[in-house]
């Protein structure tokens, strides 16, 4: 029974050891992150936001907005506020969108939008104004233009731009030729674009979208003379066109005016793609999630750990668990016994056996 007892108080370990072997056999460290669902993304950002917004946090970005007299921003938190029932003041915030509201009613302010796109007073303006334009085909031509221009007088050719006008005209007869798949590549290519006249565009997604520009080749190409690899290398313009994808789906799940704000955080392909499921996610209030949570916190929410990991992390939590309430057990009996004082054993009175006619002489 002994036996027997041990084994049934360790029966527990033996299962939990047991089931953390079988759950580690399956190797679920080797994908410990899998991405959230669109579902799961927006609840999972929905309460980040809720936690992190708080009356006083909302209170300190506002006065910063209406002290850089940035419009776009004062409107994204005052309507933040409003869905989450914080009270702000709101006195000269509101003067600062009236002012905003009359620069957007002038037919002047436009016109100079149209003519220089660093002249544009927000990103209302800019949407309404200048973007239509470099969003068309005209724009992705008027790029090309230029880039011939440029190779004609010899100077250095943006081959940023000129790759991004080619990412647009080829989505564009792809568009024609698809029925409306194409649609993101070209829209994303026009934002860019549009972005990169901004100065807006970052570094890194600056040199992953940057492509080889043969410019001789670009008459004959646009003539129909020519193909599209005599004028580049279609591979990295292919991987070009899967940022531009990127970027349309931002502005799809937006508007054109946040997406150009929005780039501003895109700093390579994989923010790009990571920027598509939080919008995808959170759709028209994207700016505003980004800008409460930040890009780390907002691009950490699209993963979560895998179930198999965590139950695995689990497992080995109790199996140690377990191990370590034994082995205390265990050390503490131990102890006990080695500090318990030694008692002495108690004597025996001697006694002589007695036989059948009683007790034995000494001799």
């Amino acid at each position: 029974m002994g036996a027997l007892g041990r084994l049934i108080r360790a029966a527990p370990l033996l299962a939990t050891l047991a089931a953390t072997g079988w759950a580690l056999s399956a190797n679920p460290f080797a994908a410990p992150f899998v991405e959230r669902s669109t579902a799961e993304l927006s609840l999972a950002l929905e309460r980040q936001v809720a936690r992190r917004a708080s009356a006083e946090w909302l209170r300190s970005e506002l006065a910063q907005a209406v002290a850089a007299r940035d419009a776009d921003r004062a409107a994204m938190l005052l309507a933040l506020a409003d869905d989450l029932g914080r009270e702000v003041p709101r006195a000269e915030a509101e003067a600062l969108l009236a002012e905003a509201s009359g620069w957007m009613a002038s037919a002047a302010s436009c016109g100079a939008c149209m003519a220089d796109i660093g002249a544009c007073p927000g990103l209302a303006q800019l949407a309404a104004c200048a973007i239509p334009f470099e969003m068309s085909p005209l724009g992705d031509l008027n790029a090309l233009r230029r880039a011939g221009l440029a190779w004609a007088d010899g100077a250095e050719i943006d081959r940023l731009d000129a790759g991004l006008a080619l990412v647009g005209l080829g989505a564009t007869g792809a568009l024609l030729a698809s029925g409306g798949t194409s649609l993101s590549v070209k829209a994303g290519a026009g934002l860019l674009r549009t972005a990169r006249r901004m100065g807006t565009l970052t570094p890194g997604l600056a040199r992953s979208l940057r492509v080889p520009i043969r410019p001789e080749a670009l008459p004959g190409w646009l003539a129909g003379t020519r193909t599209l690899d005599e004028v580049t290398d279609t591979a990295r313009l292919a991987a070009a066109g899967a940022v531009a994808a990127d970027m349309g789906r931002v502005r799809a799940a937006t508007s054109t005016a946040e997406a150009l704000r929005l780039a501003r955080l895109v700093d390579g392909p994989d923010d790009a793609a990571r920027l598509a499921r939080v919008a995808e996610a959170a759709g028209p209030r994207t700016s505003r999630t980004l800008a409460v949570l930040g890009k780390a916190r907002a691009f950490r929410a699209t993963i979560r750990l895998s179930r198999a990991a965590a139950g695995a992390l689990a497992l080995i939590w109790l199996s140690l668990l377990q191990l370590g309430i034994v082995l205390a057990t265990r050390a503490g009996g131990l102890l006990l016994r080695a500090a318990a004082p030694q008692s002495a054993a108690p004597l025996r009175p001697r006694t002589r056996a007695l036989g059948p006619a009683g007790p034995r002489p000494i001799r």
